[in-house]
């Protein structure tokens, strides 16, 4: 009987393995697709607790990770209490923690198996699987799972997240087949193909955002490589990179359309005033869209006046279009102090070795995650938990797994 149940314990930290490194592959199909990939890998890790009679959590509560997490989702189940339910219902913000067993899945089971490999493959099939859906769907009109071509004509739907994942990767394995001189010469040109491919389609996709902070993530581990080559030459490089940003937007910023700029600059004016008004707890994920509205309704935020007169207001925002200030205006100071807890312990663990071998790639997610979300994608959003829970696994067990994979 007790092999028989540690027989079955071990066929499900093989299927959690699978289905977690399915995730981005998932994140392209959609909502549906990474969510119950997600949602399998923490039901079966608890099965799997269970049938072992084992109790993961005293091990798992000592990672430098998962109390900052926990403080985190605290502070979402606080300001969720403290304001109420908006529109999104109350199971909404609870179930967030749906990300951090998911973490604390995988992270559980790199302490028994080696998952290294098929978090990578399962980056690389991500991508490969985005950019044939969409050479099927520009060349038949329709992609493997038969969406039409117009998910793919906008910077919507599939082409949103796609590019939100190829931001990631892109930089990630480019860095690696860059940086790591120990591969061999077919594998390096192997890694270099998903991170150009990637890159190419942020070109494609067009997103200013993820385009900004693709090449970001690049430019972060080539000034890497010339700081640890040449600091001289590093630090130079990093002004005159700044001298060229100047340049650049001094003689080209005008011919950019500004006109989502100015309006994402009065979401945020909004949300400023909205953790005003709660300061510590803010005004709760899900409570957020209606709380905007309130606020906006109430007249007590004046409009910001652009250059060319024109006001761009927007009535019905659904998330505040920046890191800081869905943060604050979400969750408050509690909030915004228990993710830079959780998000520098992350940043502490890539470097807490020598970085070499596939943690090359780990440098340049930090960066891609920050620039994005300067004026981007909405943390407390699906897609993007589940970009962040992902990258946060990789990290994790980046210390105790770094050579697997070289």
């Amino acid at each position: 009987m007790k092999n028989n149940r540690l027989k079955w314990a071990s066929r499900l930290d093989s299927f959690c393995i699978i289905i977690g490194a399915m995730v981005p592959t998932g994140i392209i199909i959609g909502n549906a697709g990474f969510e119950s990939m997600i949602a399998l890998v923490g039901i079966c890790w608890i099965t799997r607790s269970i049938l072992a009679k084992e109790n993961p959590l005293p091990p798992l509560l000592k990672h430098s990770l998962i109390l900052p997490w926990l403080c985190w989702i605290g502070s979402i189940v606080l300001s969720l209490a403290w304001n109420g339910a908006g529109s999104k219902g109350w199971v909404h913000d609870i179930v967030l923690i749906r990300y951090l067993i998911y973490f604390a899945a995988l992270l559980d089971i790199s302490q028994r198996r080696s998952i290294i490999v098929p978090l990578l493959s399962g980056l690389a099939a991500g991508i490969l699987w985005g950019v044939l859906n969409t050479l099927m769907a520009f060349s038949i009109g329709y992609d493997i799972l038969g969406n039409s071509i117009m998910r793919y004509s906008t910077k919507l739907k599939e082409t949103s997240r796609i590019a939100s994942l190829a931001a990631y990767v892109g930089p990630f394995f480019l860095a690696w087949s860059f940086l790591d001189s120990r591969l061999s010469y077919k594998i390096k040109i192997a890694i270099a193909f998903v991170g150009s491919l990637a890159m190419i389609y942020i070109a494609h996709a067009n997103i200013l955002t993820v385009q900004i902070a693709g090449v970001a993530g690049i430019l972060s581990f080539v000034t890497y490589f010339l700081i640890k080559t040449n600091p001289r030459i590093g630090v130079f490089f990093i002004f005159l990179l700044a001298g060229l940003s100047i340049i650049v937007v001094m003689k080209y910023g005008g011919q950019i359309n500004l006109h989502s700029m100015y309006d994402r600059i009065n979401i945020w004016k909004v949300a400023w005033g909205m953790w005003l008004n709660h300061p510590f707890v803010g005004g709760s994920v899900s409570s957020w869209p209606d709380f905007y509205k309130e606020v906006v309704a109430s007249g007590s935020i004046t409009p910001y006046v652009p250059p060319n007169g024109k006001i761009s207001w927007s009535l019905d925002a659904r998330h505040a279009h920046n890191l800081f200030f869905q943060l604050i205006s979400c969750t408050g100071v509690l909030g915004l102090m228990s993710f830079c807890w959780l998000f520098i312990n992350a940043i502490r663990i890539t470097f807490q070795k020598k970085v070499s071998g596939w943690r090359f790639g780990l440098m340049t997610w930090p960066i891609v995650f920050l620039v994005i979300g300067l004026a981007g994608w909405n943390i407390f959003g699906s897609q993007y938990q589940a970009v962040f829970a992902y990258f946060m696994v990789l990290t994790a067990v980046s210390v105790n797994q770094q050579e697997i994979a070289d």
